[in-house]
């Protein structure tokens, strides 16, 4: 690999997990809101502001804010190696073809594998994330994490990851818009970067596209990620008052087979219930988008003109 190509990948990497970190710690509030609203909290027709302020009436501000240092890694982590992936499999693509620019479907492929390429590590994360999210104790993170390995093993720690089959589509999606909607605009302007609103306004636009086409599926991640055993590990079984107070609270998992992602997509679609959550996921998302890739293009194009300068 020559070395403007480890100066790409190197940038790429370090532009990404930094704008990740930073768009995963200011709007984490919203990500803890869309958790729980996805999961099946919260009661029929309220709207995202009106759970927001119950939940701050009946737990405070802090419970806006618990987890957030797991999920920074884990948006850090994600974004770094993503990108790592995807760069490599860009370059690599270069080298073969001399084609610069992959086709739409290239980039589709080339996104599904560097999004495959993560989870492995990141997954487990997420998994905890969303625990401390939609946890109704004040276990610390690390005795969710040990719950989680005493539930079901290791296997428990790679919940949802069915539904990657069509969520690994999103970030391809996504970054694959960007990129075309990025070409397009540096070559009617003439420019060699985006600017930062117009960053921030690409990068939303493409969250949007990317979130609506594969929406019921992170419902679904959510929801299987929530799920808690029948019985606790103080011996208690889970009461059935509140699915019963609650009828979006996914039932207790139990020793029976889970249902398929095509099982729950269809009781979801029954009770109505397929894009329950969309609005806090498209806010958060959109705007978790839009700031990561404005910072990750303004840290990449810093660090390009760093090395130019130097050359």
């Amino acid at each position: 690999m020559g070395s403007m190509q480890q100066v790409s990948v190197a940038t790429e990497v370090l532009s990404a997990s930094l704008g990740g970190l930073l768009s995963a710690s200011l709007l984490y509030p919203l990500e803890v809101i869309k958790t729980q609203l996805q999961s099946g909290e919260g009661h029929d027709g309220e709207t995202m502001v009106e759970y927001a302020k119950r939940l701050y009436k009946e737990k405070g501000t802090g419970v806006f804010w618990e987890g957030v240092e797991t999920s920074a890694i884990q948006s850090a982590t994600e974004k770094a190696l993503y990108f790592f992936a995807y760069t490599l499999l860009k370059n690599a693509h270069h080298s073969l073809t001399g084609t610069p620019h992959p086709s739409t479907t290239t980039n589709l492929a080339m996104g599904c594998m560097a999004e495959w390429a993560h989870l492995p590590v990141t997954l487990p994360i997420d998994c905890l994330t969303t625990k401390i999210c939609t946890s109704k104790t004040n276990e610390s993170p690390y005795a969710l994490f040990m719950a989680m390995l005493s539930e079901k093993g290791v296997k428990g720690m790679y919940r949802g990851i069915q539904a990657y089959w069509v969520l690994c589509l999103k970030p391809s999606i996504q970054y694959t818009v960007f990129e075309q909607l990025k070409r397009r605009s540096l070559v009617r302007s003439g420019k060699r970067s985006l600017s930062s609103g117009e960053a921030f306004l690409l990068g939303m636009i493409a969250r949007t596209i990317a979130t609506m086409c594969v929406f019921p599926y992170l419902r679904v991640k959510v929801v299987m990620q929530a799920r808690q055993n029948t019985t606790t590990r103080t011996g208690t079984s889970t009461s059935n008052d509140d699915v019963e107070n609650n009828p979006h609270t996914p039932p207790p998992q139990t020793d029976e087979p889970e249902e398929s992602i095509v099982e729950m997509l269809w009781h979801m679609q029954k009770g109505g219930d397929l894009f329950r959550g969309i609005g806090p996921e498209l806010t958060r998302g959109v705007l978790s988008a839009a700031f990561m890739l404005m910072a990750k293009e303004r840290i990449s194009s810093l660090i390009h003109n760093m090395v130019l300068s130097k050359s």
